[in-house]
């Protein structure tokens, strides 16, 4: 597969708000907020600049590289809340000091962007252990993206289970833009996670359902677990 075609895929207008909300375990008011802005809840004129630059802002749609941002962005604020016009500076700050216009799925970011983002949103920062934290937050959510030699993601490992403990999840689940139109996906088996949540609900068992698509029982109920996580949400 060339460059040029990964790009193309990786950038297409692809997922609604509400779906990259559901995919990512992220409620739609933030989601909508980081990547299309919002109006001022107290009333004053102008609005929230975005946080990222979305695929298609006229009609709201998001790419497989947007839902890679978001999936980063997510991983901080799940337990550190660190508040949007924060997160937007700190980031035009990485963007400007590395020269890069999506620093959150750049290479340099992976190295020493982190350190430039804590550094600058430090102000909400107060302990060396909430730094540590923090940084934490961002290297787990980086390990879940796959890139490819030019250093663009072109997999998504989302998190499964529940945020309170993001390190060491299980990678059964995928989302690529070139498998099912970059719906969740389990990896051994190459169907959707809907579905196999479908036919749980419908009576099918774990072990049916491991037979017919020749994996392990483990990764159908892990199928099965991410659903019934994100209907939970």
């Amino acid at each position: 597969m060339n460059v040029d075609h990964i790009a193309s895929v990786n950038n297409e207008p692809a997922y609604l708000a509400s779906e990259a909300a559901r995919i990512l375990v992220v409620p739609a008011s933030t989601i909508k907020a980081w990547s299309f802005g919002q109006k001022h809840q107290d009333g004053r004129p102008g609005r929230f600049r975005p946080v990222i630059a979305p695929a298609d802002r006229k009609n709201r749609l998001l790419s497989f590289a947007n839902l890679c941002e978001l999936h980063v962005l997510a991983s901080i604020r799940r337990r550190h809340k660190v508040p949007l016009p924060t997160v937007r500076d700190s980031l035009d700050f990485v963007s400007k000091e590395l020269r890069v216009e999506r620093p959150l799925i750049a290479q340099q970011f992976r190295t020493n962007g982190i350190d430039l983002f804590i550094r600058h949103a430090g102000q909400l920062l107060n302990t060396s252990k909430r730094q540590q934290a923090l940084r934490g937050d961002f290297e787990d959510a980086l390990s879940r993206i796959e890139w490819n030699e030019q250093g663009a993601p072109i997999r998504l490992f989302p998190f499964t289970r529940s945020s309170r403990e993001l390190t060491g999840q299980p990678r059964a689940v995928v989302i690529d833009p070139n498998l099912s139109f970059g719906r969740p996906v389990l990896v051994q088996a190459g169907v959707t996670t809907d579905v196999i949540g479908d036919r749980f609900n419908a009576g099918d068992s774990p072990q049916e359902m491991a037979d017919d698509y020749g994996v392990d029982s483990d990764d159908i109920l892990e199928a099965i677990r991410f659903e019934s996580f994100l209907a939970a949400a």
